[in-house]
């Protein structure tokens, strides 16, 4: 009976090596083809030309010349520039096609800007005053126009009372 006991032992270990022998190489020549068809990819994508057309929902790359080179950036970049034309977030928001909560997280320093829109920024900031307000009809045209109330509400003249001068009492 011992021999029947080993006999089996060895048997269950050939059989044990064998299945995972044969896993592991099925194993391999999956990772192998996995490898190959990476770099198939690879190659493939470096052929592949993509047509680069601007979209009419993200316009700012077109629209603002934007610098090749490293542009800092700063929550109050943004703030004192706002400030400077009267613009909204909102707007702001529209001049560099992205949404109005980006601008407000920008603003209060909780994400920062890609690198694409930190140079976006930093070309808005160097335009002068009429091609921003052009900027601003031409991507939000309610935002031009609330812009605009409000600078013509604060040239406008408030009508001054005419002090009369202080009369003095006339003797007779």
């Amino acid at each position: 009976m011992p021999d029947f006991k080993l006999t089996f032992q060895e048997e269950v270990r050939r059989l044990a090596r064998k299945e995972v022998k044969a896993a592991s190489e099925t194993l391999a020549a999956q990772q192998k083809t996995i490898r190959e068809l990476t770099k198939r990819i690879a190659v493939l994508e470096k052929k592949l030309v993509v047509p680069t057309v601007a979209k009419e929902d993200k316009p700012a790359e077109t629209a603002i010349p934007a610098k090749s080179g490293k542009a800092r950036f700063s929550p109050k970049t943004i703030i004192k520039f706002r400030k400077k034309y009267g613009i909204s977030q909102k707007g702001f928001a529209a001049l560099l096609g992205v949404a109005t909560f980006t601008v407000s997280h920008w603003e209060l320093g909780k994400n920062r800007p890609r690198a694409t829109q930190v140079a976006a920024i930093s070309a808005l900031t160097k335009l002068g005053k009429r091609k921003v307000a052009a900027l601003l009809a031409e991507k939000a045209p309610a935002e031009y126009a609330a812009l605009k109330k409000a600078s013509e509400k604060k040239t406008a003249k408030k009508p001054s009372k005419a002090k009369a001068p202080k009369s003095t009492p006339v003797k007779a």
